[in-house]
């Protein structure tokens, strides 16, 4: 069964204040009063008079002292005059919304209109209304209204809880009578929408309960309405008004509450319809051999475990039909409170329901299977014991078989290394008819893989540099693992220096540095670099070179532009054919030959394009320069010893 809940129900905003003014003053030092029924709803009131608020008889003479609560359905101008009078302390609980009705009722009497009131004339709510405009008429049908007579000025006040369609017959009936007609729509937007709610859930429900006091106007109205739409209504003040034949066959229950009924009211009623439903399906349900049950352990013994499914009898679970394991005690496999499902073997042995959870376990286990396998999705399974071609594991209860090609990515040796552990698989295969189950490892490794080898993807970059191992060589190059995915090393990129053979430079096994060249993540290769993580053997041979000097070296290569000359291992500059020599030559072979010592000038040193320009031609003549300077500075030093001794002999023949 189903219970529903009108959308708009229960306590309005004014019975809920009305409540709480009374509540506050529960342990005051001041004797408390209502002056009558703070509510409409006798178990609110009951509940206010055991916390010490008292209700005040109405009619009955004030009290002597303490404090009044005026209740929500208001009172007329005299009752707070007597209060005043009588030296009493005032709350007042009216609703506003009865307060705008008695406040309008006041303004249309003072502006001289013939006030008409749409209400029960017996409710205090509308005997407080009245008060305001004495000498104004109270209707209720519109028969009574057609009977007041015909008014130049009529205005018109109504019953905040009455209902929209009757003030709506009755007003054109007072709007026909009157020159003139002020209406004053009172009726509280809460009603409304209570009215409504209930009305449209009445029209979804086998059943509707309209929850209230008996002496409520507006509960009595929301009966009144619901049972229009839905004839097995019920009007109720608490769930002990409820009996087993009211919900009987009811798929669909509808709740409503007046205005002045509270949460936990409506709590309780919903609950006791819950218990009645149970009991009463206890009673009705018939089981048979086989069929599936639910039910919650209430005892764990030694042998045998107590299963409450919701019967007349409990269910009883021996330790055989616990569980598979035949080692394993009642209280290692559930404890009281834990819900279970069993299989009912016998219905009926001795006055108790004999059941298996062995069984149960094993039909939902294949339906589990079924969807894994149909969805594709990962289950769990221990593993038992190697057997040949494979392993036999435990998948929900049932016994499943792992091929050894499923184990893992290779070929594993050992498979009772396996034994006892709870690994992740696949189900890749099923036979209803033969129980058989095959699952796979490998295949949850391989997803695991791919997924990895995805993000790892997605992380790399060009230029980054990376350490990894060594995994193989092959004759072009070298496969280097970087965080779970191989890349190729080309044996153009293993040193800066020619390589013939990748084992002259690597090792399987061995850790290098690498840099990353390309990524390519849809055809999954990775281009790496040995090469340029080391440094640079040209940058470094020519760090302390400089423009200008002058060095010795050998003509590696001629070609029509020009001749290469080597200065340092791994270092040549070019010749161009101009810096050759100081005349005219056709070709450098003309002058140069492979292998020729020369004395060459560093023009200039690109150390980005790693290119040196050389001049031989100006290396000679430098070479000149410096010999010349030599040979100047030589005479110089001859010029003045001679003239030195010319000096000398003259001093002596002077003599």
């Amino acid at each position: 069964m189903k219970i529903l809940r009108a959308s708009h129900m229960g306590f309005c905003y004014g019975v809920k204040r009305a409540v709480q003014l009374s509540e506050n003053e529960v342990g005051s030092e001041k004797a408390t009063y209502t002056l009558g029924p703070i509510i409409h709803n006798p178990q609110v009131v009951e509940k206010l008079r055991a916390a010490g608020i008292q209700t005040w008889a109405e009619g009955q003479p004030l009290p002597a002292d303490g404090q009044v609560i005026i209740r929500s359905h208001g009172v007329g101008p005299a009752v707070y005059r007597q209060v005043e009078d009588a030296g009493l302390g005032l709350i007042d609980a009216t609703c506003p919304n009865v307060q705008q009705a008695q406040k309008a009722a006041k303004e249309l009497f003072d502006a001289g209109y013939e006030v008409v009131i749409i209400g029960e004339a017996k409710h205090p709510e509308v005997k407080g209304i009245a008060a305001w405009a004495p000498g104004c008429a109270v209707v209720e049908t519109p028969a009574e209204a057609q009977r007041l007579p015909h008014a130049a000025k009529r205005g018109v006040v109504v019953q905040t809880t009455f209902t929209q369609q009757a003030f709506n017959d009755i007003l054109a009936v007072l709007e026909k009578s009157s020159d003139e007609c002020v209406v004053k729509k009172t009726i509280c937007a809460a009603t409304a929408n209570r009215q409504n709610a209930a009305v449209e859930l009445a029209g979804q429900v086998d059943a509707m309960f309209v929850i209230g006091g008996r002496n409520s106007a507006n509960t009595t109205h929301l009966y009144e309405l619901v049972a229009e739409r839905c004839p097995r209504s019920y009007h109720i003040e608490t769930g002990r008004d409820i009996t087993p034949d009211m919900i009987a066959g009811a798929a669909t229950v509808g709740i409503t509450a007046g205005a002045s009924t509270p949460d936990w009211l409506i709590e309780e009623v919903c609950s006791t319809m819950e218990s009645m439903e149970q009991e009463m399906a206890k009673e009705t349900v018939v089981l048979k051999k086989g069929d599936m049950v639910r039910g919650r352990v209430v005892s764990v013994t030694a042998d045998e475990v107590f299963v409450d499914i919701g019967y007349k009898t409990e269910g009883q679970i021996s330790k055989a039909e616990l569980s598979l394991a035949a080692s394993a005690k009642p209280a290692d496999v559930v404890s009281v409170g834990d819900e279970v499902d069993a299989v009912v073997l016998d219905p009926d042995a001795d006055g108790a329901v004999l059941l298996s959870k062995v069984k149960a376990d094993a039909r939902l286990a294949w339906d589990k299977l079924e969807k894994a396998l149909a969805e594709g999705t990962e289950v769990a399974a221990t593993v038992l014991t190697p057997v040949k071609g494979g392993l036999t594991v435990d998948i929900y209860g049932l016994r499943g078989f792992m091929p050894a090609s499923q184990t893992d990515l290779h070929r594993v040796e050992d498979l009772g290394a396996f034994t006892g552990q709870t690994i992740t698989v696949k189900v890749i295969e099923l036979e209803a008819e033969k129980k058989r189950v095959v699952v796979s490892r490998r295949q949850v490794l391989e997803a695991q893989r791919a997924a990895a080898e995805a993000q790892r993807y997605d992380e790399l970059a060009v230029g980054q540099h990376l350490t990894g191992k060594v995994s193989r060589l092959a004759s072009f190059g070298a496969f280097v693992n970087v965080g779970g995915i191989d890349g190729l090393v080309h044996i153009s990129d293993m040193a800066w220096t020619r390589v013939n053979d990748p084992a002259e430079v690597l090792s399987v096994g061995d850790t290098v540095e690498v840099v990353v060249k390309k990524v390519d993540a849809a055809a999954k290769r990775l281009s790496l670099s040995l090469r340029d993580a080391l440094p640079d053997p040209w940058l470094a041979a020519t760090a302390k070179l400089a423009e200008g000097a002058i060095l010795t070296g050998k003509v590696a290569k001629l070609a029509s532009f020009g001749a290469f000359v080597a200065l340092l291992p791994g270092v040549e500059g070019l010749v161009h054919i101009s810096e050759i020599t100081d005349h005219h030559i056709n070709k450098p072979e003309d002058v140069l030959s492979v292998g020729q010592e020369v004395a060459v000038k560093i023009l200039g040193i690109d150390r980005d394009k790693k290119r040196l320009s050389l001049s031989i031609k100006q290396a000679a003549e430098q070479k000149e320069k410096e010999e010349f300077k030599d040979f100047l500075q030589e005479e110089a030093s001859f010029r003045t010893t001679i003239g030195d001794k010319f000096a000398d002999l003259a001093k002596l023949l002077n003599k």
